[in-house]
């Protein structure tokens, strides 16, 4: 009897721990997938194509003056004239890095399989201007007092927003999650410049003329802006490191992009013009992301 009563203690001290084992790997698929009500927060590493290309905004603004001029891409670089695809960033698909953080995006599931999702970025900066302080080079020979130089005050901003949903697939792997899915962005990217007193003076040729300063003749601001809307498809994968925490990488098969350019100068009608561009199997941006 106690023989007995033994192997049957004996047995279930084995088969427990064994059945416990297999009710979580049972359960293990559903703690690293996605569940309805869930949040997923992710930082979203490289931006081939999210921003339009902040090195050339300069040539967003009109270049003339009160007697000559003219108002179109690029500004001054008349051996590019013509060229936009290094202002819209669209000259290849290799010009991608890591290092660069294109934004935030967050995710709600409404099922266990589907999400809606809102992705988000922006760069802002503001100078304020500085007008030309004239210096003094004659009274005192040996000490002069330096003029200093004027800033135009300038506001640039490039930001982009996108909404999207997916859809999840399960897999016999539970840590690895495909999707795929559909989005829609717009985009904008804007400079405005205002000259201050420069110390700069126009001679027309007549007495009334005579040393006046050019913001009398030429408009002081300049202004342009670039904007477009985007529709793509969504591939991607994610993997969960563990419970709550995921790496993924996501690219879009096909994506469409309407862009306008426009070049705003003061006192004038814009000067305006319309791209379109198709992309296939775009460069993919690396994920980094918590689901709660």
């Amino acid at each position: 009897m106690i023989r007995k009563l033994c192997t049957i203690l004996l047995s279930a001290a084995l088969v427990a721990p064994a059945w416990a084992q297999h009710k979580a790997g049972g359960k293990e698929g559903v703690a690293f997938a996605p569940r309805k009500g869930q949040w997923q927060v992710s930082l979203v590493l490289g931006n081939n194509g999210t921003f339009y290309n902040e090195n050339a905004t300069y040539s967003l603004l009109p270049d003339f003056s009160n007697t000559e001029g003219m108002v179109g891409l690029p500004n001054g670089n008349t051996d590019a004239s013509g060229d936009l695809n290094y202002l819209l960033n669209i000259s290849g698909i290799n010009n991608n890095s890591l290092v660069n953080i294109a934004g935030l995006q967050a995710k709600y599931f409404i099922t266990d399989e589907w999400d809606i999702n809102l992705s988000f970025g922006m760069n802002i900066s503001l100078t304020p201007k500085k007008d030309f302080i004239e210096g003094d080079y004659e009274t005192v020979p040996d000490m002069i007092i330096p003029a200093q130089k004027y800033v135009n005050a300038q506001m640039t901003n490039n930001w982009y927003l996108s909404v999207g949903t997916d859809r999840y697939f399960r897999v016999s792997n539970p840590r690895i999650h495909p999707y795929v899915g559909a989005v829609a962005g717009f985009q904008m990217a804007r400079i405005e410049t205002t000259e201050p007193y420069t110390g700069e003076v126009y001679n027309d040729g007549t007495d009334e003329g005579e040393g006046l300063p050019t913001q009398l003749y030429v408009a002081a601001g300049k202004a342009g802006q670039m904007f477009g809307i985007k529709g793509a498809l969504v591939a991607g994968c994610e993997y969960s490191l563990a419970k709550g925490l995921m790496v993924g990488l996501e690219f879009q098969p096909v994506a469409y992009r309407y862009d306008v350019i426009q070049l705003c100068p003061q006192g004038f009608s814009k000067y305006s013009l319309g791209h379109h561009n198709v992309k296939l199997f775009e460069m993919p941006v690396l994920k980094f992301g918590f689901r709660f």
